[in-house]
């Protein structure tokens, strides 16, 4: 049995077995190969008249759409602050009220925003009671610190959000037409953007019965908040294909360059792998490091063991989507995962795409 081989029945044991994710695409990126794999089910489930699941089993395609979830902080909002950085429209040492007055706090810059040290909390507060993205909105800008900016790293998609915000008011565009116009059509993502028309070619998420959405959730985004602030948002919103990020991967790998285009420039590439914080409880030697936008190396990620920690970016959705980029081994790797669907209850994944990453790492030559 080749590599490859080994790596679908590894896959294949995380779906069937193991029961991480009704289904995966992956796409491994070198500098001179892509090796793509769709395995498993789009679908396992529909729901009825009374929204009560039935089956409803598609079979999972190498077009299939997913819902990034947080990964739309890398790859869509990060890389338009990149851009505006290039554009000289962006400084991250700006501070957030400067650009965004309605935004109570001073102290807190772009920077802060980029790294999670903002002091800002994780979410929306009473989200759920909510109605409109003004109710939404309202209480990202009067919201209470909950630490001084800049003493810890505390994950906050409110600092996403704020950075989205700033992306439209730097560029006078709407986010997902700014991110489309300057990342995604340049990189030939035709099949990458915020709230998808094509719902049918969306892999569901999950089934729900609350106050904001009653059904299965299929083409509309996952999170809640995003959903209240339009399925446009600096934190989540995002849908993509495997296909469509690995072009990403490549540009990233290339140094900003894709299909011989220039869309970033090398040193704001450079920008994305310079450790800016770090945070190391008890005795471990790695802890959390972040980056501008995304994790860096580190320890329990979703790139597993074999990575070079100093080269390697990662993110990792809430839906079940995960992305690292090593570039001191030039390879990127993504798999993206439907794991919530039908429920969110299923934590399996997490293990399952770092042993993933751990074999592609050990065999890496066998796919460059």
């Amino acid at each position: 049995m080749d590599k490859l081989e080994q790596l679908i029945e590894i896959v294949n044991k995380e779906i069937e077995e193991n029961k991480a994710f009704p289904g995966a695409n992956l796409a491994i990126v070198t500098m001179d190969n892509k090796t793509f794999l769709s395995l498993g089910k789009k679908s396992l489930y529909n729901v009825d008249e009374n929204n009560c699941l039935i089956d409803k089993v598609e079979e999972n395609t190498l077009d299939t759409v997913y819902d990034m979830a947080s990964l739309s902080k890398v790859v869509s909002t990060t890389s338009c602050v990149l851009k505006l950085i290039d554009m000289g429209l962006l400084r991250i040492a700006t501070n957030v009220k400067k650009i965004l007055p309605r935004f109570k706090h001073e102290n807190v810059t772009i920077w802060n925003l980029l790294t999670h040290t903002a002091g800002l909390p994780e979410g929306v507060r009473g989200l759920m009671n909510m109605k409109t993205s003004d109710e939404v909105m309202n209480f990202i800008y009067d919201v209470d610190l909950i630490y001084t900016p800049g003493e810890k790293i505390v994950y906050s998609d409110i600092g996403f959000i704020l950075i989205g915000k700033i992306v439209e008011e730097l560029s006078g565009k709407k986010l997902d037409v700014f991110a489309k116009e300057n990342i995604f059509d340049p990189l030939e993502m035709y099949n990458t953007g915020y709230n998808p028309i094509n719902k049918e070619q969306c892999a569901p998420t999950e089934h729900r019965n609350d106050n904001l959405y009653k059904g299965m959730v299929r083409g509309f985004v996952h999170d809640e908040t995003a959903l209240l602030l339009g399925g446009v948002a600096g934190h989540a919103g995002l849908f993509s294909t495997v296909n469509d990020i690995s072009n990403f991967i490549e540009m990233i790998l290339n140094d900003g360059i894709y299909n011989g285009k220039r869309i970033l420039s090398e040193r704001v590439i450079n920008l994305i792998f310079i450790p800016q914080v770090q945070q190391a409880p008890g005795v471990t030697m790695h802890g959390t490091i972040r980056s501008i936008g995304w994790m860096l190396g580190g320890f329990g990620g979703p790139n597993g063991d074999l990575t070079y920690p100093e080269a390697t970016i990662h993110h990792t959705g809430f839906t079940g989507t995960s992305l690292w980029i090593d570039k001191y081994n030039h390879v990127g790797f993504c798999m993206l995962t439907n794991r919530v669907h039908p429920t969110r209850n299923n934590p399996k994944h997490i293990d399952a795409r770092a042993k993933i990453s751990n074999f592609i790492m050990a065999n890496l030559e066998e796919f460059e």
